[in-house]
C-alpha cells in the first residue's frame, strides 16, 4: 500500500495503491474516476523517488466499501511507458515485496 497523487484534467487526489504491477494498479479512492478516463499517477514507492506514470482508468468500483473484497477505487492501466520504466517499476516492486516476507 504506497500513497498516489492522482493528476486529472479536473483536478489532483491522494490516494492508495493496493496492488501493483507493471502494467497497471488498484487504486484506493473515495471517488473512483469512470473507464477510459485519462490520468496521471505519481507513486511514493518506499526509499525511491516518485514513479510517474501517464494512465487510463480500465475499470472502476463507486460502490465498494472498505470491508469488500474489492473496495472503491479503479483499476489503472499504464500508458506509454517504456520498457526500461517497466523493469525500474518491476526492481521497486520485487525489492518491497523481499522485505516484507
Amino acid at each position: 500500500r504506497w500513497p498516489v497523487v492522482v493528476l486529472t484534467a479536473t483536478g489532483i487526489a491522494v490516494a492508495e495503491t493496493r496492488d501493483i504491477s507493471t502494467d497497471g494498479a488498484f487504486i484506493k479512492t473515495k471517488l473512483p474516476l469512470k473507464p477510459k478516463e485519462k490520468l496521471r499517477l505519481f507513486i511514493m514507492a518506499p526509499n525511491q523517488r516518485p514513479l510517474d506514470f501517464p494512465a487510463e482508468v480500465a475499470w472502476s468500483n463507486p460502490h465498494g466499501s472498505d470491508q469488500d473484497s474489492v473496495p472503491r477505487g479503479m483499476g489503472v492501466r499504464f500508458t506509454k511507458v517504456s520498457r526500461d520504466y517497466r523493469n525500474f517499476l518491476r526492481n521497486v516492486v520485487a525489492k518491497h515485496y523481499i522485505r516484507k516476507t
